[in-house]
């Protein structure tokens, strides 16, 4: 008689998924029923491995399917009690039905459909306790199939379809997992940790698989909590014949790790081979292998950290920030595209948001949807010159200026301020984020923090600029940091960064320019140049014969990432006391665990001391009539050096104790400097992370234009760079323009041709 519904054993699941075959499960059946009649009762998991029909890790990867099979059966069995009761519709359930079966196939993680319902807020709390106690049939049912591991062939229902597609990666954790088991093993039983370090390690691989989908090995763990060191942990993986497995170039397929945060909203890629032997196109095989679908960046930004040759950068991220800005209905008193050029007095308003919803239903990076609060970091943020209401609906001016909105979503108010001569050492430090006019030079006497600045020219100067920077003349010697256009004569020696334009006409020698605009130049030649234009470079000539060849680079994300680098160059120097109290902390503790082992080692020496002592004590006293008098010397001599010992390893022990007592009281002060230093630190960092996101979700709905075009002469040498492709002249050209063209689905081609 056929059983329906009947939920497949783990002998079932094991032929399903390949781990077993017909003959084999023939044997393994016949071989469990006559257990079941001898009244030995043995797990189906332990007979299949006894046969060596399966691994560990394949065992491990069953059961959490059929457990996952059991808890599906539950939720359509909940649903359905839900439908009928009219608390929820059947595409309610199909949809928890299949946010159980993703966050599966994920992580392995069970979620129960009456939690999902609850979460989404389709049922209340009291309304999924009222379905579950009309399911107790179904859960007793439940029971006895948790119970069963395996029916006899002619009572079991056909084998339904593969629920559950395993990826390399889902198979490659568990086996990692299995083999740690002999890896933790071997640890206790050299006693170089104990089982509740071990436990802590295990702790922390699950976390670090459950929350950031990461694979670790336990060894790797241990390093680094101190337990063992580097050495230990090699020989063991070399007795497990793993530690080839994991160093060889050849074996390692996992070249890309990503690693995705507990929300997931985010997922940063390491790369642990050489960058120049990543593409693109592995890249985004590797993010799809991880099954992430939503919030991946632009294939510009992923090509130009390749480009760049950075290791860890992030690949994928889901904001809420822009929508919640939108929610809000922000509305500014002025033109936000640039700095105003309608002077607004000290404490009038200058933008206003509508509070509205302060949560935004959206997709994280599975396609799963999330509810989200935000805070006020994306909308109105104030910056110099400006200041919010109390109850944060309204940013007033806090002097008489120009307002500005920054890229990064800042209010500012710029107050005018005219040089009438050099702005030298003998002028004095400027005051910050003011309009700038200097009828003379702006020197690099004190770094520049302005809104628009004009000068007749710049020299050595150290800008930052939320406006334009112009100088009548030229700019010699400078670092300029902006978010509008550049305008000059000429550049010599400069590095530029900005979101506007480049306008120079006659030359650039020996720069460095990276802008979100356009490098808008058509009389300009530059020598010995860099040149990075996202929305393209048009200048008149490139090169000489005696110089440095000159790169030019057309549709790329070199300024954002640019300036993501700086961002992440300050938040390493915000963090830098705390990392140096960190590791200091580290290091106490390392000395007085290292203290402790020793004060154990001592012990041990103690009490062996003591035993030996004590062992001779009474040798002498029941034989010093049967031995001879030498004999008799020798044996109080060892009774006294064991009492020696004892008395040197208690002494010592005694040192150690308040060796160790100093490391711990210096470690406890360190954790309160730490603990009293992490907030302002976790603010300051908060602001920067703030502002990278900002950036990249401007960068999104920015146009790449991947055009070059030189009128006049580009010497042989000249690279010139599109976003996925590059070309080298070989010769000497006059009137080119160059353009990227897909030839294949991962293919571009970078074309020249004459005008």
């Amino acid at each position: 008689m056929e059983k329906k519904n009947q939920i497949p054993s783990l002998a079932d699941l094991a032929l399903q998924y390949g781990t077993i075959e017909k003959k084999q499960f023939d044997q393994l059946n016949q071989l469990y029923a006559q257990k079941q009649r001898d009244n030995n009762a043995v797990d189906m998991g332990q007979l299949m491995m006894g046969l060596k029909f399966a691994t560990g890790y394949q065992i491990g990867l069953l059961k959490l399917i059929h457990e996952y099979l059991i808890i599906k059966k539950r939720g359509e069995a909940f649903g359905k009690i839900a439908i009928e009761k009219g608390f929820a519709s059947q595409e309610d359930v199909d949809r928890a039905l299949d946010h159980q079966k993703k966050e599966f196939k994920r992580a392995k993680i069970k979620k129960l459909i009456g939690d999902i319902l609850v979460e989404s807020r389709v049922i209340t709390v009291k309304q999924k306790n009222y379905v579950l106690k009309e399911q107790v049939f179904v859960d007793t049912q439940a029971e006895k199939i948790f119970k069963e591991d395996a029916l006899p062939p002619d009572t079991k229902a056909p084998m339904p379809p593969r629920e559950v597609a395993l990826t390399e990666y889902e198979t490659q954790f568990l086996q990692v997992k299995a083999l740690d088991q002999e890896f933790a093993a071997s640890i206790v039983e050299k006693q170089l940790a104990s089982e509740r370090e071990v436990q802590i390690a295990k702790k922390v691989q699950e976390e670090a698989f459950e929350k950031e989908s990461q694979i670790r090995i336990l060894g790797d763990i241990m390093v680094d909590l101190s337990y063992i060191t580097p050495d230990q942990k090699d020989q063991i993986l070399k007795e497990q014949e793993r530690i080839d497995a994991l160093t060889s170039p050849a074996k390692n397929k996992n070249r890309l790790n990503i690693s995705i945060s507990s929300d997931h909203m985010e997922a940063v890629v390491t790369i642990k081979d050489d960058v120049e032997n990543i593409q693109l196109s592995d890249l985004k095989n590797a993010l799809e292998s991880r099954e992430i679908k939503y919030g991946i960046y632009p294939d510009a930004i992923l090509q130009c950290n390749l480009d760049m040759g950075n290791t860890r950068f992030i690949a994928a991220r889901q904001d809420f920030g822009l929508e919640l800005v939108k929610q809000r209905k922000t509305t500014y008193s002025f033109n936000t595209q640039k700095l105003a050029t309608e002077e607004k007095k000290k404490g009038a308003t200058l933008a206003e948001q509508t509070l509205g919803t302060t949560s935004h239903l959206k997709k994280d990076l599975f396609g799963n949807h999330v509810e989200q609060s935000g805070g006020w970091d994306h909308s109105l943020r104030c910056g110099v010159g400006t200041r919010l209401s109390k109850d944060k609906t309204k940013a007033f001016a806090g002097k008489t200026g120009f307002p500005s909105l920054s890229v990064e979503h800042k209010l500012y108010i710029h107050p005018t301020i005219n040089v009438l001569e050099d702005a030298d050492l003998r002028y004095g430090p400027l005051e910050k984020y003011a309009n700038l006019s200097v009828s003379g030079v702006l020197t690099g006497a004190y770094p520049v923090t302005a809104g628009n600045i004009k000068a007749r020219e710049i020299r050595g100067a150290d800008i930052t600029a939320i406006g334009d920077v112009e100088s009548q003349v030229g700019i010699t010697d400078a670092v300029i940091v902006a978010q509008g256009d550049i305008r000059a004569r000429y550049l010599h020696n400069c590095r530029i960064e900005t979101f506007g334009n480049v306008y120079i006409e006659n030359e650039m020698i020996d720069c460095e320019i990276y802008c979100s605009g356009k490098i808008d130049s058509g009389n300009c030649h530059i020598i010995s140049t860099t040149l990075y234009g996202k929305k393209g470079v048009e200048i008149a000539g490139a090169g000489s014969g005696k110089t440095n060849a000159c790169t030019i680079g057309a549709g790329s994300e070199h300024h954002i990432l640019e300036r993501i680098r700086q961002i992440d160059f300050e938040i390493q120097q915000v963090r830098l006391e705390l990392d140096e109290l960190q590791e200091k902390q580290d290091e106490q503790i390392f000395f007085s665990k290292k203290a402790f082992q020793k004060m154990i080692d001592l012990k041990i020496f103690h009490d062996r001391a003591k035993k030996k002592k004590e062992k001779l004590t009474t040798d002498f006293k029941k034989k010093k009539n049967s031995y001879k008098k030498n004999k008799l010397k020798n044996i109080v001599k060892l009774i006294h050096n064991f009492e020696k010992r004892k008395a040197s390893s208690l002494s010592a022990l005694k040192e150690l104790n308040g060796i160790k007592k100093k490391y711990d009281a210096e470690s406890a002060r360190l954790k309160k400097r730490i603990e009293k230093l992490k907030p302002k630190i976790k603010r300051d960092t908060r602001d920067f992370q703030i502002d990278i996101i900002t950036f990249f979700e401007w960068a999104r709905k920015q146009e790449n234009i991947c055009q070059i075009k030189i009128s006049n002469l580009a010497f042989q040498g000249t690279m010139l760079r599109g976003i996925f492709s590059s070309v080298t002249l070989d010769e000497n050209k006059t009137d080119i323009t160059a353009f990227e063209k897909q030839i294949s689905e991962n293919s571009f081609q970078l074309t020249v041709q004459k005008n």
